[in-house]
């Protein structure tokens, strides 16, 4: 266990090693400033009582060379800090590219790998396999630190649970055409605080008011449509299916479909006038 132990606390500061010698540097201006003006006072004293010495009582005659030999030792502290910062703040910046060197060359090892994998896959199983493990592998990464809620009258509304370990689940969206990871629970609160916006606030929400509560990127369009309260329209209704899609290399998963009654559409579109 102890050199296991070791072994972690000597990779962890090996790869801190750069943050740790920038803000030990950062620490060394701020001392290299604190010592310079703290030896200022006694080495006026030590230069004023050499001139007297040197130069019949005078304090202030003491030439450049004279002032440089009363007080450099004076100096010498914050000679050395600054001396010691500076080597960190290089030596910190030789370790960060050498950091960049390794992730590029990793990069450039997994970038080959992946290459060869594609090319292997199209060889063994042809074209359509490897457009469905594409298609499978372009799901929506959903904001998991997304955190649901609305404003009420007297403060934000919300259903979330935290640390509620739930499992996530791949579901789709017919009206984006895409795929993207969340949990039920995320999904229903979604869809709960968009109704509890439409009943409470009246008017127009878009669908990217829907994209937002859920986690995921809008749309260019998405502001742009949406459902407005009209005569027989005072909530958006949801429908959710399951079914199984086949994801081009473990075979058929679990997915599920997040449908409306009542597409979005545009607001002039809701006016019987036009």
């Amino acid at each position: 266990m102890k050199p296991k132990l070791s072994q972690t606390v000597g990779r962890t500061l090996k790869k801190a090693s750069p943050t740790i010698l920038t803000c030990i540097g950062a620490v060394g201006v701020v001392a290299t400033a604190v010592l310079a003006v703290k030896a200022t006072p006694k080495a006026l004293e030590m230069v004023r009582a050499d001139s007297r010495k040197n130069h019949d009582g005078d304090p202030y005659a003491a030439t450049k060379v004279e002032v440089v030999k009363s007080c450099w030792k004076c100096y010498v502290p914050a000679v050395a800090t600054g001396a010691a910062t500076v080597i960190c703040i290089f030596g910190a910046n030789t370790l960060n590219r050498r950091q960049q060197a390794s992730l590029a060359s990793a990069y450039a090892l997994v970038s080959r790998q992946y290459n060869d994998y594609k090319r292997k896959l199209k060889e063994l199983y042809g074209e359509e396999a490897h457009k469905k493990v594409m298609e499978a592998l372009a799901v929506e990464q959903v904001d998991k630190d997304h955190f649901i809620s609305a404003p009420g009258l007297v403060g934000s509304s919300s259903l979330d649970f935290e640390d509620a370990n739930e499992e996530e689940r791949l579901f789709y969206d017919p009206i984006s055409k895409r795929y993207f990871q969340s949990t039920i629970s995320k999904v229903l609160q979604a869809e709960y605080h968009l109704n509890r916006n439409f009943a409470l606030g009246g008017g127009f929400i878009t669908l990217n008011d829907f994209y937002t509560f859920l986690g995921i990127e809008k749309i260019p369009e998405g502001d742009a449509i949406g459902w407005m309260v009209s005569d027989g329209l005072y909530w958006v209704d949801f429908n959710h299916s399951k079914a199984m899609v086949d994801d081009g290399l473990n075979g058929e998963i679990e997915c599920y479909i997040i449908d409306v009654d009542f597409p979005p559409v545009t607001e002039e579109e809701y006016d019987p006038y036009l």
